[in-house]
């Protein structure tokens, strides 16, 4: 089966939060537990500041660093490349939180135990759209059935994708 995953067009993005919103619904995630956050960020300086917003959540990566480092085997990675954390075998130990080094998985405020985004895996086998890539009203958001290749260009600030060979690509301002 193709992995999946994320292409995030910077160019497009205009920091609207609505893919923050419709994963936070989609998902019923608890207060101050964000699958889905959007990055403000400025840069540059007078006459030319530019303004930049950056949506990320989980990168479902090839190599994922959380399942490493989950010592009860509650993270797994399905053969579509979706990966995610069985709720009933986490103890919430957060290693997996410590060892990702995009700050993807999160501890739920009402459990205890850490959560992250399952990329609506729910939606997907119904051959449907994450709800963040369905609610994006620019288009910035994709998702894609078969993610392959190099990560190619990230905005700066991105960690290392050698390490776990994330599954997004990015679309960068000139």
């Amino acid at each position: 089966m193709p992995t999946v995953g994320w292409i995030v067009d910077l160019t497009k993005c205009i920091g609207c939060h609505a893919c923050y919103t419709a994963c936070k619904a989609e998902n019923r995630t608890p207060a101050r537990t964000d699958w889905r956050y959007v990055i403000m960020r400025e840069r540059g300086t007078f006459p030319n500041p530019v303004r930049e917003f950056i949506s990320t959540a989980c990168n479902h990566c090839l190599e994922p660093a959380c399942l490493k480092s989950c010592p009860v085997g509650a993270i797994t990675k399905r053969s579509n490349g979706v990966v995610l954390i069985d709720q009933e075998k986490c103890t919430g130990c957060r290693y997996c939180m410590f060892a990702c080094p995009y700050g993807a998985p999160r501890i739920d405020t009402v459990t205890s135990k850490v959560t992250k985004c399952t990329m609506c895996n729910h939606r997907v086998e119904a051959g449907l759209q994450p709800a963040c890539v369905e609610t994006c009203l620019t288009g910035a958001i994709q998702f894609v059935r078969r993610q392959d290749g190099p990560t190619g260009p990230v905005p700066e600030g991105f960690n290392d994708p050698a390490q776990t060979r994330p599954n997004i690509r990015f679309i960068l301002p000139d």
